[in-house]
């Protein structure tokens, strides 16, 4: 019997896998498959300490961002999508609901997860933000800026003046963003590992102003 579960769990993360590769492998923005894995090993290790849902939590860490408004057009269709293919899974109405669910709200733009009280809701949000800072979120925002032909910084801007720094710049989204990031962190476990790679966002602003 525990054989049989544990294939199937297995089974069920290699079609997640799948999946997000499909809707997201040809992603440049840093948005793509290797961030949902990467926003699931996170998960992982804030479970290893905090209590939650693991096939709730790690199936909409691998799905968070198949229905980004960045990535695509028609949402409604992605989440249609997304509601087959967790049905072909065998996952209940109730798992796909809280899945859905958690999708739509952890959004840092959309300003609904400040007010998320689930604690599944939350162990995703966390892992998806931990993503965004440290040396991955530096990649991933220089990844996106280009992808968007966007400067990183102004030639104008002045140096330990965060006035002159151009809003729609990358530069500008270390301050408007990342380095927010680690005190909206709902568990603890996360603001541990948030505070470490904030620090080094902090660092590498220190050398690139120095080397300008």
């Amino acid at each position: 019997m525990w054989n049989t579960l544990f294939c199937h769990m297995k089974l069920d993360e290699v079609a997640l896998q799948r999946f997000v590769r499909d809707e997201l492998g040809r992603d440049h923005t840093g948005h793509g498959y290797l961030h949902a894995v990467r926003v699931v090993k996170n998960a992982r290790k804030i479970l290893q300490k905090e209590k939650g849902d693991e096939r709730i939590i790690v199936t909409a860490c691998y799905l968070h961002d198949c229905i980004d408004h960045k990535l695509f057009d028609n949402i409604d269709e992605q989440k249609s999508k997304i509601k087959a293919f967790l049905s072909s899974l065998s996952y209940t109405d109730s798992e796909k609901n809280a899945i859905l669910f958690i999708m739509e709200n952890i959004s840092f733009s959309s300003g609904k997860s400040a007010e998320l009280t689930d604690i599944n809701a939350q162990i995703v949000c966390d892992a998806d933000r931990l993503d965004a800072v440290g040396a991955i979120g530096i990649i991933r925002t220089i990844e996106y800026g280009a992808s968007r032909n966007r400067a990183f910084y102004n030639e104008e801007m002045k140096i330990g003046e965060l006035d002159s720094i151009e809003k729609g710049t990358s530069l500008a989204h270390f301050y408007d963003k990342l380095l927010k990031l680690k005190d909206l962190m709902f568990t603890e476990t996360a603001k541990g590992l948030a505070e470490e790679r904030s620090l080094f966002m902090e660092r590498f602003l220190q050398q690139f102003y120095s080397e300008l």
